[in-house]
């Protein structure tokens, strides 16, 4: 028995390390910076939200299987000590059982362009991925599971927005509803971090207070860039995160699996959403500039992320017309690691890191 175990660990480990680079290289490329520890108890927490987010973004699924899946996976993270057998193998066959179903109407370009392969390994092996986050401590289980959980539930209530009708896409209602919205997603992971980047490094909790205030708009920044680069692709599944009240602003529409794609003031609003973010990784800068110089790792992995960011949402300034392509925008590999040069130095200065980002936020 104890050799079996042995192997399912084995192969538990060798699954997720594996499987990290496919679903996401901008993470994998920044999760190498942490330290050994810290790095794989991280990775096995974004493979955990991972799977939430795949979930959440299908296009295999319907609303209602979306928002059934995302509550499940809610219920099984309610003991990080336990799971139900069975619900992990329902959570696991969830796109599976779909293909099958007679009732599914997704199309074949629908599944093609929006449910990513790798993610949906990445589900269908749910399994491995608990047992490699049973051998965490203790206090980094409860962590992930609270906040992962926490993700799921607030994402299940956004699923019923998809609008069943051909011709229309549903946003979201306010910038209120915008920042709700991206707390769930990512607002959650930046307190998940905090605490622990808390618990590794051992800081003070006044240290960890201040963090957590900073680490939610940390997060909120980053998927507000997010939700900007996807907006076409969102539409795809009859949504897009975008406030509904910019959209009105701006004088913005878009037809739903149509080539006019988005009309109006696209610069207005591209605008609008660089001085809503620029404030976010204010509060970026400011939560890095916390963690002191002697955790270079740990202040290289946050960097890093910022860092590219900032360029994408130079890239929307300067050409707006580009939200209107119809599929991720990306840097080119060129200047990913120019940045990652430019990163490697910020780490040591609070100033540079400053005056770097400056340099490459538009406006």
């Amino acid at each position: 028995m104890t050799m079996q175990y042995s192997e399912k660990n084995i192969n538990a480990e060798k699954f997720t390390t594996e499987i990290l680079p496919q679903v996401s290289r901008t993470f994998d490329l920044a999760i190498k910076f942490l330290p050994k520890e810290l790095s794989r108890s991280v990775g096995l927490a974004y493979l955990l939200c991972r799977i939430a987010d795949t979930y959440e973004d299908s296009a295999i699924l319907n609303p209602s299987q979306r928002q059934e899946m995302l509550l499940k996976y809610a219920a099984l993270l309610d003991d990080c000590n336990h799971y139900d057998r069975d619900l992990v193998l329902n959570l696991e066959n969830a796109f599976v059982d779909c293909r099958q179903s007679d009732s599914n109407q997704a199309s074949a370009e629908n599944i093609q362009s929006t449910d990513d392969l790798p993610s949906i390994k990445l589900v269908e092996n749910l399994n491995l991925v608990l047992s490699s986050v049973n051998t965490l401590p203790l206090n980094y289980r409860k962590h992930i599971f609270n906040r992962v959980q926490e993700m799921a539930k607030g994402m299940a209530n956004y699923t019923a927005l998809a609008s069943g009708r051909e011709s229309a896409v549903c946003f979201l209602k306010d910038e209120a509803d915008w920042n709700r919205y991206c707390y769930y997603v990512a607002g959650t992971v930046g307190h998940m971090l905090t605490d622990l980047f808390s618990d590794y490094a051992g800081f003070s909790e006044d240290s960890r207070d201040k963090l957590h205030v900073l680490g939610r708009s940390f997060g909120l920044g980053l998927q507000k860039v997010n939700v900007l680069k996807d907006a076409v692709i969102d539409t795809k599944r009859g949504i897009c995160f975008l406030p509904q009240t910019f959209i009105d602003r701006y004088n913005v529409s878009l037809s739903q699996r149509s080539d006019s794609g988005f009309n109006g003031d696209i610069s207005g609003l591209v605008s609008a959403v660089v001085d809503i973010c620029r404030n976010h990784f204010q509060d970026s800068l400011e939560y890095i500039k916390i963690i002191p110089h002697k955790q270079l790792g740990l202040r290289m992995f946050l960097i890093v992320p910022v860092m590219l960011a900032a360029a994408t949402m130079r890239l929307f300034s300067d050409y707006p017309q580009r939200l209107l392509e119809n599929g991720d925008i990306k840097l080119a590999r060129k200047d990913v690691w120019r940045l990652v040069r430019r990163s490697f130095y910020c780490k040591f200065s609070n100033r540079l890191l400053t005056y770097s980002f400056g340099k490459i936020y538009p406006g």
